[in-house]
């Protein structure tokens, strides 16, 4: 079995179950063959209108198989056709002839080996490594008339960090589910119905509120700008309502509200109007919620943004600007028996009981895509509201540069620079070392 045969016959197991042993999937789907060969498929499926799984066992040779596997070429959504790290997808489809837009699945693949050094966790003693680490996309789609429908599965791979973190004090050991990388981590998993101008998804998604455009570099999803990293989630867990005439696009949904499945019985409104065309975009979003967690680890997340962005050629401009409610929602909680993901910007403590801390931010970015080299610059700020915490009360400022070099079709070599604001004395009273940098290749098949 050939290597991409197998990831993809590994990968939709994942998401979507274990054939049957009359079902494999080289026998379900027509797979690529090498370029310029003629290709013989050892099954057909019956030259019929209403089925795309009927079987035979006659040989069929495909003379032109260019016309059966092409790469997709269909738009995806404004968060897949940005920061998606696969490039073209690759589409497949379930009987002979050419791959339409009726019932096919398109997947995509990758591989990264990289360098990070991330000065700001100095104190943590994980802070420089090096990391081996994968993606996998596929895609179902099936359109029947006036009904799409579409199952969408991302896998992340992750390599785990030694169980030998340095945990000798309180703070240290607050933060050690920051390190905790699971090999296998469900990025997305969601459903998704359409009828005209009428999207119903659920499931696990990217999050609907705001827009960001840069590629990431990472699985850790850490090369972006402030408010992207520390206050918006990347992802929301739900049931989410589209509904998009024209240049219009409207977004609704109940959300668990944080990255897994909920740990309350309370559910977060994610909502964003917006108008946009292939070369401009313009929206705003909310997020309502009484916070994450239950009990005193109850924790806000709440936050009023805007998005815009214009393309010009290569050319694309954006920004994003929030007006952010966060802290522990109760007074009787020590932030120093955190045991999940905690901030490194002190963004988890209380105000008063029952008062969430409030803060804005912003960013600018501009991005170069070329036929070999892709450019992303960013500058951002975030000014915390002044509770009296030195740690806490300092303005954030934070500039990304991302360098990418295309080799051939399916290398990159790339590099990331991120500086901060530092010297001031942070986790183990130890002065902040604001630079991050990350350095490797990514191979997409």
């Amino acid at each position: 079995m050939k290597p991409r045969v197998l990831w993809l016959q590994v990968i939709a197991t994942l998401c979507f179950g274990q054939p049957t042993q009359s079902e494999t999937l080289g026998e379900l789907w027509e797979l690529p063959a090498p370029e310029n060969s003629v290709s013989l498929i050892d099954v057909a499926y019956e030259s019929t209108d209403t089925s795309a799984t009927s079987i035979t066992n006659e040989d069929v040779e495909f003379v032109n198989y260019d016309e059966i596997y092409t790469k997709s070429d269909v738009g995806h959504t404004w968060s897949e056709k940005s920061y998606f790290p696969f490039g073209d997808l690759h589409r497949t489809c379930p009987k002979a002839g050419p791959c339409g837009n009726s019932t096919y699945l398109e997947y995509g693949l990758v591989a990264r080996g990289l360098y990070s050094n991330d000065q700001r966790i100095q104190w943590s003693g994980v802070e420089t490594t090096f990391v081996g680490e994968g993606a996998a996309y596929v895609n179902y789609h099936v359109d029947s008339g006036n009904w799409e429908t579409s199952v969408e599965c991302e896998v992340y791979l992750n390599q785990p960090t030694d169980r030998n973190i340095f945990l000798n004090t309180p703070e240290r050991e607050s933060y050690a589910a920051n390190y905790d990388f699971r090999p296998f981590e469900l990025s997305r998993l969601n459903v998704a119905v359409r009828n005209g101008d009428w999207e119903v998804r659920a499931g696990r998604m990217w999050t609907p509120f705001g827009r960001y455009y840069s590629q990431l570099w990472t699985n850790q999803l850490i090369d972006a700008p402030f408010i992207r990293t520390e206050a918006i989630l990347w992802r929301e867990t739900g049931l989410l309502l589209r509904w998009d005439p024209g240049i219009w696009v409207i977004d609704a949904g109940l959300f668990n509200g944080h990255h897994g499945r909920d740990a309350n019985s309370t559910k977060g409104l994610v909502a964003r109007i917006g108008a946009e065309e292939e070369n401009w975009a313009l929206g705003s979003s909310v997020k309502v919620q009484d916070g994450f967690g239950s009990e005193n680890q109850k924790t806000y997340n709440n936050h009023v943004g805007l998005d815009a962005m214009v393309r010009q050629g290569r050319w694309r401009l954006f920004s994003e600007v929030l007006w952010d409610e966060y802290g522990l929602r109760r007074d009787d909680f020590d932030p120093l028996d955190i045991f999940w993901e905690k901030s490194i910007y002190f963004r988890d403590i209380n105000k008063a009981d029952g008062v969430p801390i409030q803060g804005t931010g912003y960013y600018v970015a501009l991005d170069y895509s070329g036929p070999l080299w892709t450019l992303s610059l960013s500058f951002g700020q975030y000014f915390p509201e002044d509770i009296g915490n030195v740690k806490h009360d300092r303005t954030q400022n934070r500039g990304v540069v991302k360098l990418a070099r295309s080799f051939g079709e399916n290398l990159q070599a790339y590099s990331v620079f991120m500086k901060e604001n530092d010297g001031y004395l942070a986790q183990q009273d130890r002065p902040r070392i604001g630079t991050v940098l990350i350095s490797g290749l990514q191979f997409n098949f």
